[in-house]
């Protein structure tokens, strides 16, 4: 035994001696490493295949036990043009090393990048995407800009609406905006560095529960290559006033570790003008006249943003990262309000007011988010640990002066309103695939936000600032929020569904300290959701169901009192109670692409914007408040324009049917309305290479509450061109070159007519650059392009 160890010693030892490696590095034209290429060694007599082996991240490679013979290299990378190495001659002397060059296949480039492109649309069994990094009329402006992409997305200033879908909740890479200005963020925060938007409109348990209208969640970019590269851009933008934009993105990966950050800074502008013509009458003719208020708000903010990431691959099964979030904004600004008295009694002298509103408003948003992922196993067991710190913090200070024509009399008022919010959130998932049919997903999760805002009413007497002790006050909220779900998937031949289960437990205190007032308001309720599917081959086919909470925002809930002008103001609402909502939806896809839907959604206590009128006064007010009834059916049908030659894009209709019923005011309140809503986004080419963008909607109007509004319609046009081997692209775009602006009524308890005005046309230019390496990393760890070469020369 011992003599037989010996000598399978020596003819390891001998055998080895007759094998030798090869070694060496593929780098680009630039002399960069190319990672993730396969070099594969072959016979020179018959070319049959010997081994392969992929270039890590330095570019190296090593194929190794080459027993004694003539071979030659090939090696090949997306993107490149394959090479061959010929004359490997292995004889068991010393290794051999080849430092090889890949040449750039910009033909092969070009066809990839034409057959890869995402489209706008994509709809998937859960939810409609949004593909909008691309989009060419995306050139510049802020994240409101961005929303106008959304198929059926009715933007109005800064309030958001889908047809036949409702008021949308605003999730940020996931996250809830629940707490934050999100009016404020909307149309401060720079669109450009979003990546998709995501219409959920049926969300599963893994969701949170909140809202009534759909999901739409804003995923920005990231780093998706590996190596060293970047992107610059700059934007421009001119309606009544200028817009500018810039920013920079870094991202390097190497190894295990995937770094990426950005800095962007903007001067976004908007024009908020609102013209309210108010006809009242009191019973004791006290007040009988026609108010025509004008109120018209130029903004230029000054927005900045910062991010970073860092993902570290620990091993092939465990992942931990760290990302933190930076966005500012400071907007100093004077609106203006001019309101005209026409009074009925011509005995009456008919006077004017003129308002200044003297505004000076920042707001900040940090936050922290490390995370842990543990992939058990290959089947798919995972393991997921995510923690979210973040902060909003406002600071605004507004001052109005009032000049009356008659009289002469000049009053003043002054608002000061710090406030900052503190968000904690922390959840756990755990996915687990039961069998080839079943799988698990199960998790809980825990949130907590502190409120703290303060607000100091004062007016101007013998030249002193008096504190106004009936409208100042010092308001805290205090929310946790305890949930927890479980969500079956499974998939059997062509069928497959969803059935889950959330539960949701919140605890909210909110304290007046000024009048030592406290409310308190406990919600526990259970969630269920489910969907099923069927594929018909170029169709697929999807029914779901959820039950959704839509709890008040905070700025609903406090009571502070804001007056826009003399005679308007804003006031919250502390007693509000949250909207129930159930909802079912059919989809029906083609080829990937939406198709046909039919929606129904019906809410108990809905929660709904209404004005006003104050008894005996000429004050009008704006608060929200429940509705005890709202019905919605609609019904969508999408086409694609990729059967027309030399175009792509989707066109589509919406109907909806909106009823409301409530007792408001002491009155029954019932109204219903149905709405049409079409839309066209077509994309086609131009001499030279360039792309250009035609896209357009129109809605018939709508009953939102006790508000009726008339038709209205937007449109956009743009082109791009791609230079400087395509890592330079030039943009130019025009927003609502033919538009209608916002026009609704009120006759309900009150006679009054709105219009509201934006900047329109805005022309638009955006010029941006990628430098570094621009290929894609790697998505598995589990398996190698070298792999693929393997099964495939063994006909597997």
């Amino acid at each position: 035994m011992k003599n037989l160890l010996i000598y399978s010693f020596f003819l390891l030892a001998y055998s080895n001696s007759f094998s030798q490696s090869i070694l060496g590095t593929v780098n680009d034209e630039n002399d960069n490493p190319v990672y993730y290429a396969t070099v594969a060694l072959y016979n020179e007599a018959d070319s049959s295949f010997v081994k392969a082996e992929s270039t890590d991240f330095d570019g190296k490679y090593r194929i190794s036990g080459i027993e004694e013979g003539k071979y030659y290299l090939k090696v090949s990378m997306l993107g490149y043009q394959d090479i061959i190495q010929s004359d490997v001659h292995v004889n068991n002397t010393d290794d051999l090393n080849y430092k090889l060059t890949l040449a750039t296949d910009a033909q092969l480039l070009s066809a990839i990048e034409i057959k890869d492109k995402l489209p706008l649309l994509e709809q998937k069994a859960d939810k409609l995407i949004v593909n909008v990094a691309d989009n060419v009329t995306n050139t510049s402006g802020s994240l409101l800009d961005v929303m106008k992409k959304v198929p059926g997305m009715i933007v109005v200033q800064d309030r958001l609406s889908m047809a036949g879908a409702g008021t949308p909740t605003i999730l940020l890479n996931g996250k809830s905006t629940q707490y934050m200005d999100v009016q404020a963020l909307l149309r401060d925060m720079p669109g450009d560095n979003i990546k998709k938007v995501e219409i959920i409109h049926q969300p599963g348990a893994e969701y949170e529960a909140a809202g009534s209208g759909p999901i739409i969640n804003i995923i920005l970019k990231k780093n998706s290559l590996f190596g060293t590269n970047g992107s610059v851009t700059f934007g421009v933008g001119k309606g009544e006033i200028w817009d500018y934009t810039t920013g920079l993105n870094l991202s390097h990966y190497a190894g295990r570790i995937n770094i990426t950050g950005g800095v962007g800074y903007s001067r976004n502008a908007w024009i908020d003008e609102l013209s309210l013509v108010r006809r009242l009458s009191t019973i004791d003719e006290s007040i009988n006249g026609e108010y025509v208020q004008t109120n018209r708000d130029v903004a230029r903010p000054h927005s900045y943003r910062g991010n970073v990431r860092v993902d570290w691959d620990a091993t092939d099964q465990h992942r931990l990262g760290i990302e933190a979030k930076y966005y500012s904004s400071d907007n100093k600004r004077i609106a203006n309000n001019e309101t005209t008295v026409n009074l009925y009694d011509l005995q009456a002298q008919d006077y004017s007011l003129n308002t200044d509103n003297d505004i000076d408003r920042s707001w900040m948003y940090t936050s922290i988010n490390p995370y842990y992922i543990f992939e058990i196993d290959t089947a798919g067991q995972k393991l997921e640990l995510d923690l979210s710190l973040a902060r909003f913090d406002r600071d605004g200070i507004n001052t109005l002066t009032t000049t009356n024509d008659q009289t002469s009399l000049v009053e003043s008022q002054r608002y000061t309103q710090p406030g900052k919010n503190d968000i904690l959130a922390t959840s756990i998932d755990y996915t687990k695939p039961l069998n080839d049919i079943l799988e698990l997903k199960t998790g809980l999760k825990y949130s907590h936000a502190d409120l703290d805002n303060d607000l100091l009413s004062e007016y101007l007497a013998d030249n002193r600032w008096i504190n106004n002790t009936s409208q100042s006050n010092h308001y805290l909220f205090n929310e946790k929020i305890y949930a927890g779900y479980g969500k079956l998937t499974w998939k059997s031949g062509d069928w497959s569904g969803t059935a889950g289960l959330r539960y949701e437990r919140s605890e909210s205190v909110g304290t007046s300290l000024t009048i030592d007032s406290t409310q308190t308001r406990n919600i526990s309720k259970l969630f269920p959701s489910a969907s099923l599917s069927k594929d018909l081959g170029v169709l697929a086919a999807t029914l779901s169901y959820s039950y959704r909470i839509d709890r008040p925002r905070y700025s609903t809930l406090n009571p502070f009192v804001y007056y826009l002008d003399p005679f308007t103001y804003e006031v919250g609402n502390p007693s509000i109670r949250p909207e129930l909502t159930h909802s079912g939806k059919f989809t029906l896809s083609f080829e990937g692409q939406p198709f046909f839907n039919i929606e129904y959604k019906k809410s108990n206590d809905a929660i709904v914007e209404v004005t006003q009128q104050e008894s005996n006064s000429e004050e009008a007010f704006k608060t929200d408040i429940n509705f005890d009834d709202r019905t919605v059916w609609s019904g969508s049908l999408f086409f694609p324009l990729d059967f027309i030659p030399g175009l792509s894009g989707y066109g589509g209709v919406i109907l909806t049917h909106t009823d409301f019923n409530s007792v408001y005011s002491d009155s029954q309140f019932e109204r219903s309305k149905f709405n049409t809503t079409a839309f066209l986004q077509a994309e086609f080419g131009l001499p030279w290479d360039v792309k250009a963008e035609l896209g357009g909607w129109y809605t018939s109007g709508n009953q939102e509450g006790i508000f009726r509004s008339e038709f209205l319609y937007g449109s956009s046009f743009g082109v791009s061109k791609k230079f400087l081997d395509n890592k330079a692209k030039i943009s130019f775009g025009v927003e609502d070159f033919v538009n209608r602006f916002w026009h609704a009524s009120v006759d309900y308890q009150q006679d009054m007519d709105i219009v509201s005005r934006w900047q329109a046309p805005v022309v638009n230019m955006r010029l941006s650059y990628k430098f570094g390496n621009q290929h894609l990393k790697t998505k598995s760890k589990n398996s190698s392009s070298a792999s693929d070469v393997m099964r495939r020369a063994q006909g597997q």
